[in-house]
């Protein structure tokens, strides 16, 4: 098996994670419509939440901006490796279904079984978009 360059795994998949984090925080915020404040008490945000996730489009679009980012994050390691783009795809793929597995709770939803499936799928993808973006080897 070729070597994998673990440092553009890590350096990409960390920036994949902060890429969702801040994307997820902002459409909560978008979806939200200006009732979050300062001054909340827990119990309030736990109502905006749960009135956040009950909205029909918040949890699809979740799912588009997540498995952008995927595709993103591996197209990223793949770039930053400078070779063999489809096992640095494979290995973002791994490392992203190794880490949902880790965090996997007992309530999962839809979404998270089909960010599960996709997970893999997608990040090949990233890399064959890579590919095409780097030189020809020999």
């Amino acid at each position: 098996m070729p070597p994998i360059d673990i440092k553009a795994i890590v350096i990409a998949f960390t920036a994949e994670l902060g890429a969702d984090y801040l994307i997820m925080l902002l459409t909560f915020s978008f979806f939200a419509h200006g009732m979050l404040t300062p001054d909340m008490t827990p119990e309030e945000f736990a109502r905006i939440r749960e009135t956040v996730f009950d909205t029909t489009a918040f949890l699809p679009c979740l799912l588009v901006l997540g498995t952008m980012t995927t595709i993103l994050g591996a197209y990223f390691a793949a770039r930053l490796a400078k070779r063999i783009p489809y096992y640095h795809g494979l290995a973002m793929g791994i490392v992203g279904t190794v880490f949902s597995l880790a965090l996997w709770r007992s309530g999962a939803t839809w979404l998270d079984y089909v960010g599960l499936v996709t997970t893999i799928p997608a990040s090949l993808y990233g890399a064959h978009l890579a590919r095409k973006h780097m030189p020809v080897e020999s």
